[in-house]
């Protein structure tokens, strides 16, 4: 039996962030857009990359978009970050998440800001046509991983789909070549490649069932 998703309340965000930010440690999109003198590092990667994810969840709450996550003893263990008609332009970022660019600028430095909003608007213009949901994030703290919480998210945003009349399916991209038969083992097809920052991205798509 897999585990349990439910949506995360406000108050559940820090633990969320904190998760993910350890979860992507080693994301390569990630480290393109840290300063470079950090990305050695990897204790002050995890607190930069979980300062990213608390801004990342500051917008998500200011724009009303859910957040998905796993509880274990209590606590965020893993989490998906996801939109419900896809991607979120620049503009619409810049206008959510204006407050929380200190923040920002203080993870990753200017240079970094303005490489995560080129990135931003790369992702963005090359989502597919038809409404989705957009799976922006999904990672599973390290100490956790093994136990289904990723597989269990995955079905969750998959019966979210179905249940979506107007929507054709869930979207994603990643930059961990190692991710991409993961994704493909549930239900997920490569779309295309591109190369933001030059940094390799799979786009990926489950269509839902006919």
């Amino acid at each position: 039996m897999l585990p349990r998703v439910s949506v995360l309340f406000p108050n559940q965000f820090e633990q969320a962030a904190v998760a993910l930010g350890r979860a992507f440690v080693r994301d390569p999109a990630l480290m393109a857009i840290l300063p470079e003198t950090v990305v050695s590092e990897p204790g002050e990667r995890v607190r930069r990359i979980t300062e990213v994810f608390r801004a990342a969840l500051s917008v998500q709450r200011r724009e009303g978009e859910p957040v998905l996550g796993v509880l274990d003893g209590g606590k965020v263990a893993g989490a998906a970050v996801i939109a419900g008609g896809g991607a979120a332009s620049v503009l619409t970022l810049l206008g959510f998440g204006l407050p929380f660019m200190p923040r920002m600028i203080r993870a990753v430095g200017w240079g970094g800001t303005m490489r995560a909003l080129q990135l931003t608007d790369t992702l963005a213009r090359n989502h597919p046509p038809q409404r989705h949901i957009y799976l922006n994030f999904l990672g599973v703290d390290p100490d956790h991983q093994g136990k289904h919480y990723g597989i269990a998210l995955l079905d969750a945003l998959r019966e979210l789909a179905i249940q979506r009349t107007d929507l054709a399916g869930v979207y994603l991209e990643t930059a961990t070549e190692a991710n991409v038969p993961y994704y493909s083992a549930h239900g997920y097809q490569v779309i295309g490649e591109m190369y933001p920052l030059g940094v390799k991205f799979w786009r990926m798509f489950q269509a839902k069932p006919a």
